[in-house]
């Protein structure tokens, strides 16, 4: 039961009201996004769902500028700014559970400093890229009614 800390698989979307978000000059990433890739280079990736099939681990942005992560044990928060394109991550603070698999843990901490700027292709595939190689890679979640 290596993965079976998450027990949250629903999707859940939390929009907030985004035409006062003034703070956000990018509401196109509000909400929940699952995590897909977190690639470093071709030999150093990670992709959550063949670390914990079945749990979908995510990162949630408000329109506030907070952000939460959820992996399969640990969960995440912080603050992030984006303008434009460019994005930043800080504030972080984690719980520190021990868990048997935190390869999506570790490699998000890892990353988050790293990433600059953001590209979204049909409101429904993210890319946040580094200054260099790293980038990570989040699809939107469906709200469910």
């Amino acid at each position: 039961m290596a993965c079976s800390g998450n027990k949250q698989t629903k999707e859940s979307l939390t929009q907030g009201d985004i035409s006062g978000a003034d703070s956000v000059a990018h509401p196109d990433i509000l909400g929940q996004w699952y995590i897909e890739n977190i690639f470093f280079n071709d030999s150093t990736y990670t992709r959550p769902s063949e670390q914990c099939p079945g749990i979908r681990q995510y990162i949630l942005f408000e329109s506030d500028g907070d952000y939460s992560v959820m992996t399969n044990c640990n969960h995440g928060a912080g603050k992030y700014t984006l303008s434009n394109t460019e994005i930043s991550f800080r504030d972080a603070a984690w719980t520190e559970l021990a868990c048997d698999n935190m390869a999506t843990e570790e490699a998000i901490r890892r990353i988050l400093p790293l990433l600059r700027s953001v590209e979204i292709e049909n409101d429904s595939v993210m890319r946040i890229n580094s200054d260099s190689e790293p980038y990570l890679i989040l699809l939107k979640a469906k709200e469910i009614k």
